[in-house]
């Protein structure tokens, strides 16, 4: 039976609604928290009321009104919202407002897929594999093109790729400009080839090479200093996700990577998520955890940096992502481009990420 009620100055807080139709107003009231399933509250006048963090999926909002409310957190995935109003405001302008906003951000930063080829080919299979993939990306114009490969494939790759759209980039270097330290290649001479990327604090770095915070961040200091421009690569162990601190681990690797770097510097450089859970395993984080991380990321820029100089920085996703969930990666909307093992010693599957990136 429909019955028209008159809610005023009530505290349903925590509780549950469920399988209920609510018709009239309901003014003042505190639904904090509240969970509620399969409600129909269509045409519903809900006025000066608190609904922060209240789970109301899957309820029926069609040309419910709500005006003077507190929203925030208030989950409403799964709701009908046809006809239903904010403040007066239909609640399909508010949406098509934020994504058109959303995108004109995602806009404004560089996409940029790189390829990191790790410990792999000889100069000659270089040569062949940039020779395919020029003609393939030959058109591209609004994606940044990188392969970053191996330091003996350097001059190579450079020959290859000179008057192209591809840019070279290295995989790792010193943090001293020259010394005794056998095996080493410093940022100078990398920027003095033609270098200009340079993979730094990758996790087979940080794992097989006792790479830490505090060498990232005084490599990434060396490379700017060396006018290159820094991907530095952020993400946790699979025993930390389990444990939920993933969002501690890449707050403080943001904070530790880039001490002591200015916003000017900072705005050269790229940040690569890549859960090494999702690194050469075969394992991929879904897209919704990609993104999930990388506006984290973004976030925790914006209170050490300010929001301006976050939103202009390019984040990667670096874990697994191929020619098969490019598209899906890249589509969202704090992923800026890829950090690409395996598939970018393919031509044909990694000009299919760049195309996605192109539509992404």
């Amino acid at each position: 039976m429909d019955e028209k009620v008159s809610i005023a100055e009530k505290d349903i807080g925590a509780g549950g609604i469920y399988r209920c139709r609510f018709r009239g107003t309901v003014s003042e009231c505190d639904i904090q928290g509240c969970s509620g399933s399969l409600v129909n509250l269509d045409g519903m006048s809900l006025t000066r009321s608190t609904a922060r963090g209240a789970d109301i999926t899957m309820v029926d909002l069609s040309g419910a009104q709500l005006s003077g409310c507190d929203l925030s957190g208030m989950d409403i995935t799964n709701c009908k919202l046809d006809g239903m109003t904010i403040n007066g405001i239909p609640v399909e302008a508010l949406l098509n407002n934020y994504k058109e906003n959303i995108n004109m951000k995602k806009n404004v930063r560089k996409a940029i897929i790189a390829g990191n080829w790790k410990m792999n080919k000889t100069r000659p299979e270089t040569k062949a594999l940039l020779e395919e993939l020029k003609p393939m990306v030959a058109d591209v114009k609004d994606v940044e093109i990188v392969a970053c490969v191996p330091f003996t494939n350097l001059e190579t790759a450079l020959a290859a790729t000179a008057g192209t759209n591809i840019k070279i980039g290295a995989e790792n270097c010193h943090f001293e400009k020259s010394g005794a330290f056998t095996g080493e290649i410093s940022a100078d001479m990398l920027a003095e080839m033609g270098v200009e990327y340079v993979v730094l604090g990758h996790s087979e770095r940080r794992q097989y090479f006792a790479e830490t915070d505090e060498t990232v961040n005084k490599r990434t200091k060396a490379a700017l200093a060396a006018g290159l421009k820094p991907i530095v690569c952020v993400g946790e162990l699979l025993w930390e996700r389990e444990c939920n601190i993933t969002e501690e681990v890449i707050a403080r690797q943001i904070k530790l990577d880039f001490f002591g770097i200015s916003a000017d510097d900072l705005k050269k450089c790229v940040i690569a998520y890549e859960p090494v859970w999702a690194i050469g395993t075969g394992k991929t984080a879904t897209a919704d955890q990609a993104e999930e991380v990388c506006a984290f990321i973004r976030a925790t820029l914006a209170k050490l940096y300010g929001a301006d100089v976050a939103e202009t920085i390019t984040v990667q996703y670096g874990g697994s992502m191929n020619a098969k969930n490019a598209a899906e990666l890249l589509s969202k909307t704090n992923v800026d481009g890829g950090l690409i093992g395996g598939a970018s010693l393919k031509a044909a599957d990694f000009t299919t990420i760049i195309n996605a990136a192109v539509n992404g």
